[in-house]
């Protein structure tokens, strides 16, 4: 974690400095280079302050050693379906829906049923059938 905080305050401290370099090269007359490159700084900043904050929190993680293996951080990341197609039909759903608004509107509410429709199956595909718990 100690890197991804470097790397994070560095980013923070170039986007700034690079934002105010800009913007005496423009005369601060483009309103939408220097406040971007502004604001990419304040949020790797913001990313930078809340990973220094968790380190401080929780301590010495493996991956801040450098003798540790990739065991050492072995987690239990939760429950996954390898046989679930609901995934599919939640990504097709938000295709429709961006789709819709990139195109139509009137696109849109099909997109946000069928969106509807897949996350209700995702949410509840071990409820029934050969996997229900």
């Amino acid at each position: 974690m100690k890197s991804s905080i470097t790397l994070f305050m560095v980013n923070s401290v170039f986007f700034v400095v690079v934002s105010i370099i800009y913007g005496l090269y423009t005369n601060f007359s483009e309103m939408v280079g220097f406040p971007a490159l502004l604001l990419t700084g304040g949020m790797s900043g913001m990313i930078g302050v809340y990973l220094w904050l968790t380190d401080r929190r929780v301590g010495r993680q493996p991956q801040d050693a450098e003798q540790a293996e990739i065991s050492d951080a072995d987690a239990d990341y939760g429950f996954f379906s390898p046989w679930s197609w609901w995934p599919i039909a939640c990504a097709g759903a938000a295709a429709v829906a961006f789709y819709g608004i990139a195109m139509g509107w009137w696109i849109f509410p099909f997109g946000a049923l069928l969106g509807l429709v897949a996350l209700v199956g995702l949410a509840y595909e071990h409820d029934r059938g050969d996997h229900a718990h």
